[in-house]
């Protein structure tokens, strides 16, 4: 069923590749996907009536079907996929599929028309070259030569098979990101609006469906996420007719988008991501396509990522040259490979009240610039990074004082700071141009390759200059500015943070490579936040720092053994005073990062596996493609009733492999540690043994954490 366009419309395109098919039918006026999932060698169309179903009792003979966009003269009574009108009127769409091209096996283009609406919709539908991820655009034009179209919800839709019976989802906060609970499908509507002008600390448009007793190991599952940055909404609902089926698209405010006479809307991508081994083989899924088709992240492949220490929590805004070329002499010691100097560095920047949008060194603190800084970084083999905050302002700043009007608001409603300071207007050409020129100023000429791109509050009031609401051209706005950053200097590497994982999500990935998941460093907390950030980004995205042995956002207090434990597992990073440390430490903490490297092609290239523990421990492993090599962690969170731990299983190695076994972390000082590690590195063991029978864990302490190293002899 490939060719050019054809206004034949055939019963049914089916998009295939390696691991995956998708079909979608087209027997009725509109689009839908009915399957997607492993490969189907012998389907045709007489196979279609699989999927139809008898009249059911008091409903309409000729049941809706579940479309890609839904609309209202269907007879669709679930939630509206598409609205659009022209003031009060031609709101009434009634689209028809005209045509449908397939220029290649993993590609689908479908086009809609509705005469009485003058409206065209243009579907794209892509698979990967290989994997179970599915990518589904709509591209919405006004046909008409004469009125605005406005255009109120585009979300697209996907059906839910009927053998899943729950879905997980995100939750969170600020300093507790990425936490996930799982909720029953049966009978519920599941709706998730987000307002922050960001994806949010409470997660991204993400969710998984999955039968009930999917594990990490077993069981199917298809992740549905919105590569968007900005407002969105979520939903899930079952139909009184028992069908399920989730929705997500932006949240558009009334006359948010509306379309001039031949212009057009292009909705962000929605992916759909399927497996039938478990939530670690979704995972599996997720970075293999986000390693492959993100140019940001697959750039750097071939590139290791630089351990590297970051000054917030060292310093905070009490900084000053001498105190930095010391910290910089320091950390090279230790053997860090990139400085990133946080917020503090710039014009006036004494606390977080001021300064915002005054981008150009501190006179006081660097009376000689930045200069001495990225040439101590240069001396010392390490990379040089700067903190900024482009989107904001600070009332107390020059560029506030030349232009108060540049900012978003609700005028004449009085503005709403949050964290001090107001959010910059993006889609006014004049303060585009006054960050390009302000970051351009900044990284022409000098060696700084690396931004740590900040956005530390969310979008209270979202209104433009004309007194319009702003929030989805204020992110695609936001994405044109980082694209011509990236363009101008493509050398730089731009890390998203969000005051910590406020924006974690794929849209932004098309322009950066690595994210702050939490601004929390403290280890306890971060092992949920790894945990769930890993269901959908690969660890070499994930920003892990050691912080101080006193978490300043919960207080509490780890030894540096389980800080550096629980941070190995991500991008590297140190963030506290390294100057204060004792010998002891600084040995801990040179032996953690030495480990660390040795160890980073494996962990930022392996496959990551999950493991099924009670709620007092967590485990997991990272595994070669080849099998050949392993790391796999086990913490414990607090006490157990039992004294011993369950059996620790290990998952995907090769069952008929011998492996070696060694014990990397913590440095072995205890006896019981010692007689553990001593038993498994006195002779090989077998895959399958490992995998089936696994190891007696030792008794440990609650919050501590051991790492284990395996490799194939």
């Amino acid at each position: 069923m490939m060719g050019t366009e054809n206004s034949v419309i055939q019963p049914f395109y089916q998009l295939v590749n390696r691991d995956t098919c998708v079909l979608v039918d087209c027997r009725k006026r509109l689009p839908a996907i009915v399957y997607l999932g492993p490969p189907l060698k012998h389907f045709e169309a007489a196979d279609l009536v699989l999927f139809d179903r008898h009249e059911a009792p008091a409903s309409l003979p000729d049941e809706p079907a579940i479309s890609l966009l839904p609309d209202i003269t269907s007879g669709f009574l679930g939630h509206p996929g598409i609205s659009v009108r022209r003031g009060r009127h031609g709101w009434q769409l009634h689209s028809q599929l005209e045509t449908v091209s397939q220029p290649q096996c993993d590609l689908l283009l479908l086009k809609a028309t509705c005469a009485i609406t003058q409206v065209s919709l243009h579907y794209e539908l892509t698979l990967p070259a290989v994997g179970a991820a599915l990518s589904i655009a709509v591209t919405v034009i006004n046909d008409s030569s004469t009125d605005p179209l406005s255009l109120d919800q585009c979300n697209l839709t996907v059906p839910i098979p009927d053998y899943f019976t729950d879905c997980t989802c995100f939750s969170g906060r600020w300093g507790l990101e990425f936490q996930s609970q799982t909720l029953p499908l049966h009978e519920i509507a599941y709706g998730r609006e987000n307002r922050t002008g960001r994806s949010s600390h409470r997660g991204a448009a993400s969710i998984i469906a999955h039968e009930r007793h999917t594990s990490e190991a077993q069981g199917h599952a298809m992740a549905c996420h919105l590569a968007w940055s900005g407002n969105y909404r979520l939903h899930i609902e079952q139909l009184v007719d028992g069908r399920r089926y989730l929705q997500l698209g932006e949240l558009l405010a009334p006359d948010e988008i509306v379309l001039s006479p031949g212009s057009s809307y292009r909705s962000p991508l929605m992916w759909c991501v399927f497996t039938s081994e478990g939530l670690s083989g979704l995972s599996t899924q997720c970075h293999a396509l986000i390693r492959s088709d993100f140019a940001s992240v697959a750039a750097l492949r071939d590139k290791p990522r630089p351990v590297q220490i970051n000054t917030w929590e060292a310093l905070y805004f009490d900084m000053n040259e001498s105190k930095l070329l010391n910290l910089i002499e320091q950390a090279a010691k230790l053997g860090m490979e990139r400085f990133v100097l946080d917020d503090g560095w710039f014009s006036g920047r004494d606390n977080d009240r001021t300064s915002l949008g005054d981008w150009w060194a501190d006179s006081t603190k660097l009376p000689r610039g930045l200069t001495p800084l990225i040439e101590a970084c240069s001396r010392h083999g390490m990379e040089f990074g700067l903190w900024i905050e482009p989107e904001m302002i600070s009332p107390n700043s020059d560029l506030y004082r030349r232009h108060p009007d540049w900012v978003l608001n609700h005028d004449p409603s009085p503005r709403i700071l949050a964290r001090h300071q107001l959010v910059l207007d993006l889609t006014r050409p004049e303060v585009e141009a006054y960050l390009f020129n302000a970051l351009a100023t900044l990284l022409n000429g000098q060696a700084i390759r690396y931004l740590k791109w900040d956005m530390n509050r969310d979008i209270h009031q979202g209104g433009n200059v004309q007194g319009s609401p702003a929030g989805a051209h204020q992110t695609r706005a936001l994405y044109r500015l980082l694209e011509r950053v990236r363009n101008a200097f493509p050398e730089v590497e731009i890390e998203s943070c969000a005051s910590g994982g406020g924006r974690v999500d794929w849209g932004i990935l098309n322009h950066v490579s690595r994210f702050w998941p939490s601004d929390s460093n403290d280890a306890l907390d971060r092992l949920s936040v790894q945990r769930g950030f890993s269901l959908l980004y690969p660890p070499e995205l994930m920003g892990c720092h050691i912080g101080s042995k006193v978490c300043h956002l919960t207080g509490r207090q780890h030894d540096l053994v389980f800080r550096g434990g629980v941070a190995f597992w991500g991008h590297l990073g140190v963030e506290m005073d390294i100057t204060t440390l004792n010998d002891r430490d600084r040995d801990t903490l040179m032996a953690l990062i030495s480990l660390h490297k040795d160890h980073r092609q494996l962990l930022h290239g392996g496959r990551l596996q999950r493991l099924d523990r009670p709620k007092e421990e967590m485990a997991w492993g990272v595994i070669s493609l080849t099998q050949d090599e392993a790391l796999f962690g086990h913490a414990q969170l607090m006490s157990a009733l039992r004294p011993f731990p369950m059996r620790y299983r290990f998952e995907g190695l090769n069952e008929r492999a011998q492996y070696q076994i060694r014990c990397v972390w913590p440095p072995i000082e205890s006896a019981e540690l010692g007689e553990h590690a001593a038993s498994l590195q006195h002779r090989p063991w077998r895959g399958d043994v490992l995998m089936q029978l696994g190891i007696t864990l030792p008794i440990r302490k609650p919050e501590s954490i051991i790492i284990y190293h395996l490799a194939q002899i």
